[in-house]
């Protein structure tokens, strides 16, 4: 039955929603994605365009899957369907406990046929509002990375933007140890202009890439000897990307609820500078005993999380008779 269910999934946050719909679509299964205006320029025409592809798509959708807490008015009124829900972390970590949201973010978790939340963190808060809530982590596509190839010079890459939500005051202070480790010993440091807090990195000593298409950041995080994971003790995207790529990635004090495999350098904040330095010794080498590939096909391939996503859609509809 559930290979038959017709999903529409609204939105996307990180590319999970697309690459839900790739995976199964080459599957056989009958999903589409349709983006928000926001991602469109947020003009009158860009709403107006995703009102008359919900509509378009409206017959055939048994099952809208939204993606982000605080958009689920877009699966109930004139369209409305049954949905689920995926949290992806502000929405369910913030945006619920906060006066001005609450209710709108209580009414989407409510009204939800199924919940999913991203990443271990989130456990907690999305059990507490939610007992059902399930843990559904990240998935990429293994098979659409770039071969890993880094670069000429010694490439530390940090691939998350620069804000609070990725660690703030410590993402800073581990990029400042970061440079006082390596930076003066003829690495190159990156990241990306992206966030409110970049000029700061810049200003640390961090050169700053634009932001660029999907398939090129990828190219530029392949060139990488060593990447630098966020300071919000979770594996993101750009982080499980890195890995699948084969990059060692040092992360910062990671959150229980990780398989006890997890194939990233594991160390306390204070000690990223040390753990880079001593990465970049022989980096081929370390990729190789971390299995980083080997642990996203494992556990993050989108194709793995197929028939979990199955699953939950099965039981969002069973929940709205």
């Amino acid at each position: 039955m559930s290979d038959q269910i017709r999903v529409t999934q609204l939105f996307d946050c990180a590319d999970v929603g697309k690459t839900i719909v790739r995976a199964g679509v080459s599957h056989g299964k009958p999903w589409k994605i349709i983006q928000g205006p926001w991602t469109r320029g947020g003009t009158k025409a860009a709403y107006y365009r995703f009102r008359l592809e919900q509509a378009a798509a409206y017959p055939r959708t048994q099952l809208w899957h939204v993606n982000m807490g605080g958009r689920a008015k877009w699966a109930r009124g004139l369209f409305s369907r049954p949905y689920a829900l995926t949290l992806h972390g502000t929405d369910i970590r913030e945006n619920y406990w906060q006066d001005q949201h609450h209710a709108v973010m209580k009414g989407d978790i409510d009204g939800a046929g199924h919940v999913w939340y991203m990443t271990p963190d989130l456990r907690d808060k999305a059990e507490s509002v939610r007992s059902d809530a399930e843990y559904f982590p990240i998935p990429v596509e293994p098979d659409e990375l770039p071969e890993w190839c880094p670069a000429a010079r010694p490439r530390v890459f940090f691939p998350s933007r620069w804000d609070a939500s990725k660690g703030g005051d410590r993402l800073l202070e581990v990029a400042a140890d970061v440079v006082a480790a390596v930076g003066h010993s003829g690495v190159d440091i990156v990241g990306l202009d992206w966030g409110d807090r970049a000029a700061e990195a810049a200003g640390l000593g961090v050169t700053l890439l634009p932001r660029m298409p999907k398939s090129e950041f990828l190219q530029e995080l392949a060139s990488a000897h060593v990447a630098v994971g966020q300071v919000a003790g979770i594996l993101a995207t750009s982080e499980l990307e890195a890995l699948g790529i084969g990059v060692p990635v040092v992360v910062a004090d990671p959150v229980s609820g990780y398989p006890d495999d997890l194939a990233t350098v594991s160390v306390a904040r204070a000690d990223v500078g040390q753990a880079v330095l001593e990465s970049l010794k022989d980096p081929q080498a370390l990729s190789r005993q971390l299995g980083g590939p080997a642990y996203v096909r494992r556990n993050h391939s989108a194709e793995v999380m197929l028939p979990r996503l199955e699953a939950g859609y099965a039981k969002a509809l069973e929940n709205a008779r």
